[in-house]
This record gives C-alpha cells, structure tokens and sequence, in this order.
C-alpha cells in the first residue's frame, strides 16, 4: 500500500525518511526527503529521455477509446500550478493514482510546490503547495486547493506541470495492467506513484497494490514506460508469480525479477 494520501507533512525535527518500509501486513512507500534542497528540472532532467517517454506513451495509448484522466482535468491542474507556483517548470512533487478493478480512477493524489525557491532539508522548513484531488468515494469529483502552507522542507521534483500530459497518456499501459490482474484473478487495485529515475534524469513509476495484504505477496514493482520494463522482486508463491506474469504479458510489459528492490 502506498501510503501517500492525504498530504501529510513530513516532522521536522527528523533528517531523513526511509524509502519503503516492509510492514507485517503491507507494503509502504514514503516519498524521499531530500538532504540537500531540490535541483532545478532543467539541471537533472534529459530531454531526450523526456522524448522518448513522450512516444512510449503515445504508443501505449493508441486504440484506448477515452483517457485514464479526461482531457479538461489534465488543463485544470496544469491551470491550478499556472495560477500558484511561483517556481520556474512549475514541477510536481508528489503523484500518484490508484485504479478501480475495471480500470477507472479511484483516487488522485497530487501536490505541487509553489514557492520560487528551493528549501534545504533542515528543522523547522516550511514551504507552499497547492494540491489536487479526487476521491470517487465522495462524489468523484476533482478538487483543486490553492495555495498553502505546509510544514517540511520541499521534496524533489519528479516532472513539469507541462509534462503532465505525457504522465497521464503513461497510464494507459497500467490501466491494461490493472484490467489485466483482475482477469488473472489478482483482486487488488493497483497504486502508481511517479518517482525519478535512479539517474533523475526522468520518472519511473512505482507501482503496488493499494490495499493491506496478510501476509504480503506483491511487494513493490517498478514500471519504465519506456522500454516497457517492469522490475520486482521474486514473489514466493508460484501460483501469485504465475498470475503476475501473465497480467504483465497482457499489458505487453516485460517483467524482470530482481533480487532486492536496491536494483530497480
């Protein structure tokens, strides 16, 4: 389970957080805090990867008769980071979406810093965000925050708020990945979050089920939109294993068992 919703900010008086936590009955993901403040998007990120996640993603979405996330959602959060970040590439911080088993959204979770400069990771930091929303548990309904105050320093930045159409084109291919688990009788709903690249230089997705599992089968999964590679751990149950392949055979992924998540 990712545990990314609601907005919660990050104790101040502590200089790290761990990455992903293995708990008896889930899997946890936090969001890093970095120890220096956040490089600049246009000092990390590599346009030619950008490109190539830009065409992965307009592959991985042709034939899909309507988009995971309509079109005048997309323009409505890249207006809400127009309207308030006062940062250059307005970056988004944290994103993540969770699926219903036919494939529809259940839940966005997005938060977009907005203060123009960059906060180390020291106590008693603050910084601005607007937020973005949608539980279809309360009506369905996008709900858009502007500008705030939260406490913590700023995380990193994953990608531009111009670069969000490409993002939400990428879930296509997890959407075919959720139907796809449902078909192979995996009765969990899926949670993808963007995180950077081990090189930053652009976003992987990591990617789980969102609900508790006892004991925990599916650990953390890893997707590259663009080689279509999806890296996890080995799963213990062979019938799960099975199961898992054949979901990622169908979505057109190539999976790859790694030894520990260190080689995502």
């Amino acid at each position: 389970m990712i545990t990314s919703r609601p907005y919660t900010p990050v104790m101040k008086h502590f200089r790290f957080v761990i990455v992903a936590i293995c708990l008896p009955v889930s899997i946890a993901f936090a969001y890093e805090v970095p120890s220096i403040a956040p490089k600049a998007l246009k000092e990390t990120q590599d346009p030619a990867q950008v490109q190539a996640h830009a065409e992965s993603a307009k592959r991985s979405a042709q034939g899909d008769a309507s988009p995971v996330v309509p079109d005048d959602w997309v323009k409505q959060i890249q207006d809400l980071a127009k309207k308030n970040s006062h940062r250059e590439s307005m970056p988004v911080e944290r994103c993540t979406f969770i699926f219903k088993k036919d494939g529809t959204l259940a839940h966005i979770d997005m938060v977009i810093p907005t203060n123009a400069t960059r906060t180390p990771n020291e106590a008693d930091q603050d910084h601005n965000i607007c937020t973005v929303e949608l539980d279809a548990k309360k009506g369905g309904k996008l709900k858009l925050s502007d500008e705030k105050k939260v406490e913590g320093p700023d995380l990193r930045e994953i990608f531009a708020i111009d670069q969000l159409p490409i993002v939400c084109q990428e879930l296509s291919a997890l959407r075919k990945f959720q139907k796809a688990f449902a078909a192979n009788e995996l009765k969990y709903t899926l949670e993808a979050g963007v995180i950077l690249a081990p090189d930053e230089k652009s976003w992987v997705w990591q990617v789980g089920p969102s609900e508790e599992q006892t004991p925990n089968i599916i650990y953390g999964m890893y997707y590259y939109p663009i080689t279509g590679e999806l890296r996890s751990t080995s799963i213990e149950n062979s019938k799960v294993k099975q199961k898992v392949e054949a979901a990622a055979k169908a979505a057109g992924f190539h999976i790859t068992w790694v030894k520990s998540m260190e080689e995502r």
